[in-house]
């Protein structure tokens, strides 16, 4: 949500005043509004997961966050797939793997 925001506001300006305008429209444009909520929703489904699990265990979970934007990022907004990133994020995908089996 927040990078279809920043691609629609463009890039934030260098200097002071026109950086202010510019986040200001940002807090009024309805992607950063449901970005913020959707995180506020995922802070719930964290407190809600650390408060049933082990620490050591929960949190390895939170980097398939960065599978989960990989492949978003190459279905929304065109990115490339490359060699290296999914070999890390299959990396990843094993660590947790493991994390979960322990």
């Amino acid at each position: 949500m927040l990078k279809h925001a920043t691609n629609s506001l463009g890039q934030m300006p260098g200097n002071f005043q026109d950086g202010a305008i510019f986040l200001i429209k940002a807090l009024l444009n309805l992607y950063v509004i449901a970005g913020f909520g959707l995180a506020f929703v995922a802070s719930l489904a964290w407190i809600a997961a650390v408060s049933r699990l082990e620490l050591s265990f929960a949190y390895p979970f939170t980097s398939l966050g960065f599978v989960l934007v990989l492949i978003l990022s190459a279905l929304f907004f065109n990115e490339p797939l490359k060699p290296i990133r999914i070999i890390g994020v299959v990396t990843i995908c094993t660590g947790v793997y493991l994390v979960s089996r322990s």
